[in-house]
């Protein structure tokens, strides 16, 4: 018995001036047996490209309707099944498998899954479903000015019950910034929707989405109004209410208003427990708020969403939200809580999600730096998790020990494993010159100048060949050496002068005023260099940097300190309380060593000094809450103290024991600099 012919599939696409982005979605489409492309006013090579791979290509003139267009091209349609795609979009599942999935098929249209990908991270990923794949001839159409449907032309004749789930996959690179910004999707969206919405006031997929592209735009409030308004009028079984929520719940967290936030999830999430972004969303919060037991749990609840019986609805999900991302936040909290063994286990539980997820590599490392493990077996505990056959992998583990401080480890890395390569040459040649590999950094940075291309993948870009001279000069100074002048007038000129202006002063006796070196334009430069040789251990440059150019001994302060030299910074920050030149981080920096070492009085009056200058500053407004909390509960306990008997005993020590809780939460909450291992060693003869 003959196996019945499989159903014909044809793709439809509308283009305009895709010229870039078109042959790689053409490709993808091997086997279709029609593929029709509408072009709605191309002027670059569009149509020639659609046609070179056997497209039938329409001309149409540009109506400011999607919907319109999309119909145009059902219209010339000829095959039993049609498959919608853009020419930012990449067919993943071959057109073989789709027959296969259509041979016998009962059903109308089925949904397909669409991978945008939002960064150029593996996890920069957000997932959705639409309904992208039907059957031709039965009158169905698309409608909505702009993200056109054909979703309501079939349910209106079949209902739910004729639309599939399938497996087909889908990748879409519209939402990349770069493409977002070369096609000014933003501003064309915007124009069209307030269109629709003028001729659809209540519609409120047309509000919603609005409120999604004020978003993308930075327009945080405008996209928070948007979205409360909708979700009063929208319908409850509108299958985006979800993805609102989630935004909304976004716009709350990124503008600090948590009690909003919690109040949302509260009720929404009874409907939606299987939702993990919102799950995690809401340990965010929690973690905000110095909650972190909470946080905790709800980080759980994402996870758990993954095994749970029901399978998940459609939601819109960013990659990793019931798995690798709740996790690395669980081995936070636990690290926090000086759990190191469970932080460990839980960001090997990430890895093993994702194995190049960075902030769990880089939790991972930092848990075993704290158990003193050494950073070798560190190294080679993170090339086994993720392997380094990926130029990603090798990215990774760099980035991640450079983190640690570990530069003696990566320049010891063999190159034939780790060769130099665009994103890892700075870290690379950096942690050379940290660990005194200074002619071997010269030598290589004198072919990487000549011949750039020897890296993988490509050219160095400019800031990278910027920052290369950088290095070449704090080495040299570092050796005792003089720049030879006629290598460095082939250094990019608005760093030439500057570099040879620093050059000059170290080898003079003379102490150059500050006027003459704010009448240079090198002040900027003279702050890098001094950070770069603290961020590089090369303290003993930094020094004499500032011994040539004084008026820089806060910039070299705040490094020192920045990098955990607190009793170096300390002398330092002496210096400029007594020269009455304190300012800026270095006001604050004083109230956190003082807040450290208990003088609680003292440390809020540089706090307030701080806030002065920087009335916004929510680290300094923290650590000046816990000072005062702090000299409550002392003043609390005198007085408990004084008391004997029942007196002792009652509401006063009510009032300290919720003081106490007070700064136990205020504690949990980012208001002071994180040092890592090596950084705390440095001040450990502080007793901090």
């Amino acid at each position: 018995m003959n196996k019945p012919a499989k159903p014909t599939l044809g793709v439809q696409l509308i283009v305009k001036n895709e010229a870039e982005l078109l042959p790689r979605c053409l490709a993808s489409l091997n086997g279709a047996d029609e593929i029709i492309v509408t072009d709605t006013g191309s002027s670059d090579q569009t149509m020639d490209i659609a046609r070179a791979y056997g497209a039938d290509v329409y001309a149409v003139g540009w109506s400011n309707d999607f919907s319109a267009a999309r119909n145009t091209g059902l219209s010339c349609a000829n095959t039993d099944w049609i498959l919608v795609l853009d020419a930012d979009e990449v067919l993943q599942t071959s057109i073989e498998s789709i027959k296969d999935i259509l041979q016998g098929s009962t059903a109308e249209a089925y949904t397909v899954r669409i991978e945008n990908w939002l960064g150029s991270n593996p996890e920069d990923r957000l997932y959705h479903s639409n309904v992208r794949l039907f059957r031709n001839g039965q009158g169905y159409l698309f409608s909505g000015r702009i993200h056109e449907s054909v979703d309501p032309s079939i349910l209106k004749i079949h209902g739910a019950a004729a639309i599939g789930t399938s497996s087909i996959e889908i990748i879409h690179l519209g939402y990349l910034p770069s493409i977002m910004s070369a096609k000014n999707k933003i501003s064309r969206n915007e124009q069209l929707l307030r269109l629709a919405l003028e001729e659809e006031p209540d519609d409120a997929f047309y509000s919603y989405n609005l409120a999604v592209t004020c978003c993308q735009d930075g327009r945080l409030k405008e996209a928070e109004e948007l979205l409360r308004h909708t979700l009063g009028h929208a319908p409850l079984q509108v299958s985006y209410r979800p993805s609102m929520i989630r935004d909304l719940c976004k716009i709350y967290l990124a503008t600090g208003k948590v009690k909003a936030l919690d109040s949302l999830l509260t009720r929404e999430l009874t409907r939606y427990g299987d939702y993990p972004d919102l799950h995690y969303i809401q340990g965010q919060s929690w973690e905000s708020q110095g909650l972190p037991d909470r946080a905790y749990q709800s980080y759980q609840h994402a996870v758990d969403t993954s095994s749970a019986a029901a399978p998940h609805r459609a939601y819109v999900s960013e990659q990793g939200m019931d798995s690798f991302r709740p996790l690395h936040r669980m081995g936070v909290i636990s690290q926090q809580l000086g759990k190191q063994e469970e932080a460990a286990r839980l960001f090997h539980r990430s890895l093993q999600h994702h194995s190049l997820y960075l902030p769990a590599m880089q939790g991972i490392a930092s848990a075993f730096q704290q158990l003193e493990v050494p950073d070798e077996d560190i190294a080679g505990l993170l090339m086994q998790l993720s392997g380094i056959a990926q130029s990603t992998a090798r990215g990774s583990i760099i980035r991640t020990l450079y983190e640690l401080g570990a530069y003696k480890v990566i320049a010891e890395l063999p190159p034939e494993l780790f060769p130099l390569e665009t994103d890892t040459v700075l870290l690379i040649l950096s942690s050379w010159v940290s660990t005194g590999k200074y002619h071997a950094f010269s030598r290589t940075a004198a072919k990487l100048r000549a011949q750039p291309l020897l890296l993988s993948p490509g050219e160095l870009d400019t800031e990278t060949m910027r920052q290369l001279w950088l290095l070449e000069a704090v080495c040299t100074w570092e050796l005792g050496e003089k720049l030879q002048q006629e290598k460095w007038l082939q250094s990019p000129a608005e760093l030439r002068s500057g570099l040879l202006f620093i050059d000059t002063q170290l080898s003079s006796e003379a102490v150059l005023p500050q006027a003459a070196v704010a009448d240079s334009g090198h002040s900027r430069l003279i702050t890098e260099v001094i950070r770069l040789a603290v961020k590089l251990e090369l303290v003993t440059l930094g020094k004499l940097l500032v011994e040539r150019f004084p008026a820089y001994t806060g910039d070299l302060a705040e490094a020192l300190y920045e990098e955990g030299w607190r009793a170096e910074a300390g002398e330092l920050f002496i210096r400029l309380v007594s020269s009455k030149e304190a300012r800026g981080s270095t006001l604050r920096y004083l109230g956190e060593m003082l807040a450290d070492k208990g003088h609680y009085a003292e440390a809020a009056d540089w706090y307030r000094l701080s806030l002065e200058g920087s009335p916004g500053d929510e680290a300094a407004s923290a650590g000046l809450a816990l000072c005062y909390l702090h000299l409550a509960e002392l003043g609390l306990g005198e007085v408990a103290n004084s008391f004997k008997g029942e007196k002792a005993h009652g509401p006063l020590q009510e009032d300290r024991a919720a003081i106490a809780h007070s700064i136990e939460v205020l504690n949990r909450t980012p208001w002071h600099t994180a040092w890592n291992y090596k950084q705390r060693q440095r001040g450990a003869d502080l007793s901090l």
